[in-house]
C-alpha cells in the first residue's frame, strides 16, 4: 500500500546517504535494523561505522549501552567517554549518573558528576541534567570529616529547577513547587507553591 511505498522509499534515501558518507544516516538505519530485528548484523556494523569512522555522539551512546547490557563495563565506559567528549547530551548525563552513583566502571567522584550535569544542561538544556545539578546544589556535599566538597546553592538549585520546568519537567515543577514550601532559594510563598502545583502538576 502507500504507507509501505513511502517507508521503502524512505530507506532508499537513507541508504543512498549512507553510501555518501552520511553518518546521521549511518545511525538511523543502524538503529532501525536492530529494533527492527531486521538485520542485526547490518545494523550492529552501521553504529559501528558511524561511532569509530565519523565519532558519531549517537551511535558511541548506542554502542555503549549494548555494551552495558552485555555487562562490558570497561567497553561501555570507553565508549561513553568518547560520546561525552564528542557533546553527546544523553551521554553527558549518563556519564554524570555514573559518577554520582560509582557504578558500571565509573569511581565515584560528586565534582565529575557535576561538571557533567552542567555540560548537558547548559550546552543543550537536557532537563534531567538541570534537575540533578539542581539536587546537588540544593544539599551540598560534604565529605564524612564534615569539609564542603561542594558548596550548597539553594538559589542556583531554584533557578534550575524552574529552568527544567519551563521545558518541560515535571520534576522541575515539583522540585520549585517545593522550593516555595519551604522557602529554600526563593522566599517561602505557600500560595505560590499551591498556584504552581495546581497549574502545572495537575
Amino acid at each position: 500500500n502507500g504507507d509501505e511505498t513511502k517507508v521503502m522509499n524512505a530507506m532508499e534515501a537513507f541508504n543512498k546517504a549512507v553510501d555518501l558518507g552520511d553518518s546521521d544516516a549511518m545511525y538511523f538505519v543502524g538503529v532501525q535494523y536492530l529494533s527492527q530485528e531486521k538485520d542485526e548484523v547490518t545494523g550492529y556494523q552501521l553504529l559501528c561505522r558511524a561511532a569509530h569512522e565519523y565519532n558519531h555522539g549517537p551511535a558511541l551512546h548506542h554502542l555503549a549501552l549494548l555494551n552495558l547490557q552485555d555487562g562490558e563495563k570497561d567497553e561501555f565506559r570507553g565508549l561513553l567517554t568518547k560520546a561525552a567528549d564528542a557533546g553527546n547530551p544523553d551521554s553527558l548525563f549518563l556519564q554524570g549518573y555514573c559518577y554520582y552513583h560509582g557504578e558500571d566502571g565509573y569511581e565515584l567522584d560528586v565534582l565529575a558528576a557535576l561538571d557533567n550535569f552542567f555540560a548537558a544542561a547548559e550546552n543543550f538544556e537536557h532537563v534531567e541534567a538541570m534537575v540533578s545539578a539542581g539536587a546537588i546544589l540544593h544539599q551540598g556535599v560534604f565529605s564524612p570529616q564534615g569539609s564542603v566538597i561542594i558548596q550548597r546553592d539553594q538559589r542556583r538549585a531554584f533557578e534550575l529547577y524552574q529552568q527544567a520546568g519551563e521545558l518541560g519537567s515535571i520534576e522541575g515543577w515539583r522540585n520549585v513547587v517545593a522550593c516555595y514550601a519551604m522557602g529554600e532559594g526563593v522566599k517561602k510563598d505557600i500560595d505560590m507553591a499551591k498556584h504552581i502545583a495546581k497549574t502545572m502538576l495537575k
